[in-house]
């Protein structure tokens, strides 16, 4: 079984965001350089071309990126709604959010929480404002936790 600790889920800027935004980057000074090679050579028309073709491709990334920043901005917001849980969880149980840990990524009912301790499920009511501890036992007792 997988648990995150605070650290892991604060940190979830994923890298193929970032590798996206470089990649559109790179496109346009490559767009920029094209164009300004047809811009001076104009008899040749293979540098239009190209600029046509990458021109295209970026409004296809930026089409692409535009789909994925929705989804991931709802991911994002379930990321901040378990932060926020397990901080209110630290204060409420008096202990280090660093030594928590859940098994889930984001705010859902009957999420197992791991402290140093022992083990809980967190009960949730339907607006998931408020919520109750239970101590839990783990079957297999095998687990991973996932930090940074």
């Amino acid at each position: 079984m997988d648990f995150y600790t605070i650290a892991y889920l604060e940190n979830q800027s994923t890298f193929n965001v970032y590798l996206k935004y470089i990649f559109i980057f790179v496109a346009l000074i490559l767009l920029l350089v094209l164009f300004s090679l047809y811009m001076r050579k104009r008899i040749e028309t293979k540098y239009r071309d190209l600029s046509i073709i990458l021109l295209l491709v970026i409004v296809f990334m930026i089409g692409v990126q535009y789909s994925d920043y929705t989804q991931d901005q709802s991911t994002y917001s379930k990321y901040s709604q378990m932060v926020q849980f397990v901080h209110q969880l630290a204060k409420d149980q008096q202990l280090d959010e660093t030594k928590i840990s859940v098994n889930s990524t984001t705010l859902v009912d009957e999420v197992i929480i791991k402290t140093p301790t022992q083990y809980y499920s967190a009960h949730f009511n339907n607006d998931m404002s408020a919520y109750t501890l239970e101590t839990v036992y783990l079957v297999n007792p095998d687990i991973h936790v996932n930090d940074k």
